[in-house]
Order: structure tokens, then C-alpha cells, then sequence
């Protein structure tokens, strides 16, 4: 289920960095509460095609393994904080002869060495990581190369729909999906037997009625990131999708206030305020606070990204060892299941001269020795679907839960990552968390982000 873009909203682009704490690099290394404008839309367009196109026309996916291309030294930016990742990347070098000189950044710097590079057209850094919500902004801010026409349909559709959907807008492609990540469902299947459940809900109106069975002797059937911060978005367009809405509406214009939206909300109100099944610190809560209460056995349920395990296996960091598994998070209605999506990919930036060398790295990372090595000495799930079946990545997975993380990613979706998305977060944040704190109702929550939405893109057109 992909989100629909905006035409046309901008003539330029505010880009807001207030996307912290919601994506699946490592939660400690982001600022929930960043926030920074930077107008990086001089040469945007309406299509959300980047100008540049000679320059794009000479791109070849045929030639990345041009003789030619030996010798020639990329810079490449990648988050990359404990050194893990640089010694897979040499093994570029060895296999093309195409110099890599990387740039290892923590995620919180990620966003502002791109859009300084971009604001003073520095040609310094040819291939960037972007994060899921980045999409919209870094074509039509004409950050980097539109890869829509250069990157085979039938190379496409090796990847898994929420990587691939993740560095798509409005039909274009942004990028080369990096790595899947959904948010995932882990339940304490103790607790759930003890209150006399055998399986996990497979709706939220399942999960509600098992929630009041639950709570009980200082334990919490839930606990969510839900502080005002992206991660309270994360949840929150998760439950949006599950409860059948959608973000734009048939005209392709965002709908903040549907119908379905509201009742999601509403939804979260109730079992946080009158159920009371979800622990409370929940509103000061971002995602490893979540799994911390998880793993201390205080909550019997939660919304998270992969990765928790072996740790929630660890017994010198869990209380619930072996006590818990992983599987899809409800769904509603007609909906099976929906899932925020959580991927990132690795671009090219729009200034670099070295592009056709550029084009070769990031389509080694989106081919199997790459997407596999990554995997088994860093646990990033692979962006390629055929890996999930492949023996050599069955053996790498020692939590015996990758079919199970799998399957969720078809179910992922997609915040709006139209240009402007990361102003109306803030927006959206700030009126979803009044109306968790009990400040205004559901409906007037969504009608008061409608209306300052609505006025935000009416202010940059």
C-alpha cells in the first residue's frame, strides 16, 4: 500500500528535520526532538523529475562494470557508528576497482551534511543513505539523480514492497532500497497464556478486549512510543492504514481528518485513557524506553522495530528470556494487517562528477553479496525478496525469526513522504498527542492539523 504524493504543492522546498526517533537505525543514535529548516528547493519542479536530465541520460545500469571505471575514487555518506559496516563497503573496491573514500556519520548527522553539500553545490559527496520520508523533498529540492528511467523494471521487483516503496515518490525513484524495516508486533506469550490466551489478537478490537484481561499486578498489556516526537507518527499512521484510512484523499490532496483517521485516534485514546491498559509512560515514552519496559516484563504487548532480538533473549539485559515472540500486528476490518514503514536506500546526490561510478555503488548494494554479508554481521534485513528463501540467509539468522519479520513487510506503509511531510509532522505530532493527553477531542485534534496543514502548503505555493 503505497501513499500517494502531492503534485505540485511547492515551487520550493522546506525540508524540517523533525524525523527523529522513528526509523531503523539504531534508536540511540537519533534526536527526538531535532527540528531545522533548510530551504533546498532553488531548482525544483513541478514533475518531481530532476533538472539535470543530460546528465542523468548518461547514467547506464549496462556499464557499471565500464573498464573505465577503475581508478576513480566516490565519496560515499553512511550511518555508521560502531565501524561495522566499512569493512563490507572495502569489498567494493576489491571487486571494481572503484575507490571508495566513506564518510561514517551517527544518524543525527546524516541530514545536515547532505543538505549542506546541496546548499553550496559541493561535489564532495557522490552517494548518500536517505531516509524513508527524505523521497519527496531530495527530487523535487533536486538533491539527487532521478533513477526512474535507469534502474530496470525487472530490478525493481526484486525488492520487498516497503523498501522499495520507501525511496519512491509520485512514481519516481529516488534511490536503490537500502534495507526493509517495518515496525513488528511482540507479545509476552507467558503473560498471554496466564490470562488465558493461546494467540496473539489479530485485530485491535482482539487486542482491546485481551488488553483488559491483561492489566493486572502492576503489568501493562501495552506500552507505545508515543512522546511527541516522530515516533508518536510512526504509530499513529500505522494505525491509520490498520483501521482502513488512508493520508490524501481522491484528489491526491492530504486528508488529515477521514473519517477512518479519526476513529484510529480515537481508538488510541481510549485504550490509553479509558481502558487504561496502556502504561502511561508511554506519553514520554520513544521506542527503546518501549523495549526496556518489554524486556523487564512490565507490558505484555508491543509495537517495535526488528532487531529486538537476541537481546530480548539476553538473560543479562531481559527478565523475559525465551518468553516471547514476533509476528504481524493487527489489522481491522478488511485489513489483514498494516505496518509504518521504517527502510532507507542509498542515492546519488545531483552534484556529484563521478555519477556512472556512483550508479556501480549503489547497485552493489542492492545486490545479493552485499544485502547477505550486511544481514549476517549486522542483522540489517535485506531490501532483496529473494533472500528470504535463500539457505545461506536462513543459516545467518540465529533468532530463527526471519520468516515472521518477512511477512510484515508486506504489510508496510508508507508515511507521506511528500515535500513539506516533515513541517506537517510537527503539526501532526503536536494534535494527536493533545488529544492522547485528553486537551481536545479526536475530531478536533485532526480538524486543527487539517486546518494548519492546509495552511502550510497554502504558504509555499
Amino acid at each position: 500500500m503505497l501513499v500517494r504524493g502531492l503534485r505540485g504543492l511547492f515551487v520550493s522546498v522546506l525540508i524540517v528535520l523533525l524525523i527523529a526517533g522513528c526509523s531503523a537505525v539504531p534508536k540511540s543514535q537519533q534526536n527526538e526532538n531535532a527540528s531545522q529548516s533548510v530551504d533546498v528547493g532553488a531548482n525544483n519542479n513541478e514533475s518531481g523529475n530532476n533538472s539535470d536530465a543530460s546528465a542523468e541520460n548518461i547514467l547506464s545500469w549496462d556499464k557499471t562494470d565500464d573498464p573505465s571505471l577503475k581508478g576513480q575514487e566516490i565519496t560515499v555518506l553512511l550511518v555508521d557508528t560502531d565501524g561495522t559496516l566499512e569493512p563490507i563497503v572495502k569489498q567494493f573496491t576489491d571487486e571494481t576497482g572503484i575507490k571508495v573514500k566513506m564518510l561514517a556519520v551517527d544518524y543525527n548527522s546524516l541530514y545536515n551534511k547532505i543538505t549542506t553539500a546541496a546548499l553550496s553545490n559541493s561535489s564532495d559527496i557522490d552517494v548518500i543513505e536517505m531516509d524513508t520520508i527524505w523521497a519527496g523533498q531530495f527530487l523535487k529540492g533536486n538533491l539527487v539523480v532521478d533513477l526512474t528511467d535507469i534502474v530496470p523494471q525487472n530490478v525493481k521487483d526484486t525488492f520487498t514492497q516497503s523498501s522499495l516503496s520507501s525511496v519512491e515518490y509520485n512514481g519516481h525513484l529516488a534511490a536503490i532500497p537500502y534495507y526493509s524495516s517495518t515496525k513488528h508486533f511482540y507479545w509476552n506469550m507467558d503473560l498471554l497464556k496466564k490470562a488465558g490466551y493461546d494467540a496473539p489478537p489479530k485485530t485491535w478490537s482482539e487486542f482491546r478486549e485481551m488488553s483488559k484481561k491483561l492489566t493486572k499486578n502492576g503489568v501493562y498489556a501495552s506500552g507505545w512510543s508515543w512522546k511527541q516526537a516522530e515516533s508518536l507518527n510512526c504509530d499513529y499512521v500505522a494505525m491509520v492504514y490498520a483501521f482502513g484510512g488512508d493520508f490524501f484523499g481522491q484528489d491526491g490532496k492530504i486528508k488529515a481528518n477521514s473519517p477512518e483517521a479519526v476513529k484510529a485516534l480515537q481508538f488510541m485514546v481510549d485504550i490509553l485513557n479509558t481502558d487504561k491498559t496502556v502504561n502511561p509512560a508511554s506519553l514520554q515514552w520513544a521506542e527503546d524506553d518501549v523495549t526496556k519496559a518489554f524486556e523487564a516484563g512490565k507490558i505484555a504487548m508491543m509495537s517495535n522495530w526488528e532487531g529486538q532480538y537476541p537481546e530480548l533473549n539476553d538473560p543479562s539485559k531481559s527478565k523475559v528470556v525465551n518468553q516471547t515472540d514476533v509476528g504481524l500486528l493487527p489489522g481491522e476490518g478488511n485489513v489483514k494487517s498494516a505496518s509504518v514503514t521504517g527502510s532507507e536506500g542509498v542515492a546519488i546526490m545531483q552534484a556529484s562528477q563521478k555519477k556512472q561510478a556512483a550508479l556501480a555503488f549503489v547497485k552493489w548494494i542492492g545486490e545479493k553479496h552485499f544485502q547477505l554479508e550486511n544481514f549476517a554481521e549486522r542483522g540489517t534485513y535485506p531490501a532483496l525478496k529473494s533472500l528470504y528463501s535463500d539457505p545461506a540467509m536462513k543459516e545467518a539468522d540465529s533468532t530463527n525469526t526471519i520468516d515472521k519479520i518477512q511477512e510484515q513487510f508486506s504489510f508496510g506503509v508508507n508515511r507521506p513522504n511528500a515535500p513539506g511531510y516533515v513541517e506537517w509532522a510537527d503539526i501532526l505530532s503536536a494534535q494527536v498527542f493533545s488529544a492522547l493527553t485528553g486537551h481536545v477531542t479526536p475530531q478536533e485534534a485532526l480538524d486543527n492539523a487539517q486546518q494548519k496543514i492546509e495552511a502550510a502548503i497554502a504558504a509555499k505555493q
